[in-house]
């Protein structure tokens, strides 16, 4: 027959459940901080000097160059599929380009890192259809100073930054939409 445990075992026992008690309280703490709402991102000043050249192949193998599009305004959206923000952002995109597009707006999608058979099937799920270009290497994110997802640069008619928006934000919004109008109609 055993003995019952000593005051210190038990004692040993009840930190024990207390510890994990602990750290289950601060998983659960952190799990809620991660599914909080984030701020919206707001639109701030490009700090990185002359725009960064944009060269990249579309889904198809076809070479896009944001030079091409002197003389319109380019929002330049750096994303993955694997990122939350970027998916619930990719809607607003898609509508600032469906209300904007006759006036010279466009919307390029720097994916980052993925290839075409991930791609593909998620823009077709989700009804996208700007032009999606790779970074591949992860150089245009370098380039560009990207270290958020998503990250989203403005490009003016002179090809110059003229705001950045880093973090998931609402394209159609009354924070960023008037400073869209403001470089489409000055």
């Amino acid at each position: 027959m055993r003995a019952p445990p000593a005051r210190a075992e038990s004692r040993g026992a009840s930190a024990s459940a207390c510890a994990r008690m602990a750290r289950a309280l601060a998983f659960a703490t952190t799990l809620l901080a991660l599914a909080a709402p984030s701020p919206a991102a707001a639109p701030a000043p490009w700090p990185g000097g002359p725009t960064p050249p944009l060269v990249l192949k579309d889904l198809d193998g076809r070479e896009v160059r944001l030079d091409a599009f002197r003389g319109r305004t380019v929002v330049v959206n750096f994303w993955a599929t694997w990122c939350a923000p970027c998916v619930e952002e990719m809607p607003s995109l898609m509508r600032l380009r469906e209300k904007f597009a006759p006036q010279g707006l466009e919307v390029i999608a720097v994916n980052f890192q993925e290839n075409a058979a991930r791609i593909k099937p998620f823009l077709m799920r989700n009804g996208l259809d700007f032009p999606v270009v790779r970074d591949h290497d992860g150089s245009a994110r370098t380039a560009w100073g990207v270290n958020v997802f998503p990250s989203s640069f403005v490009i003016g008619p002179d090809q110059k930054v003229a705001f950045v928006v880093v973090g998931e934000a609402d394209w159609s919004g009354p924070t960023i939409e008037p400073r869209i109008r403001s470089i489409l109609f000055p």
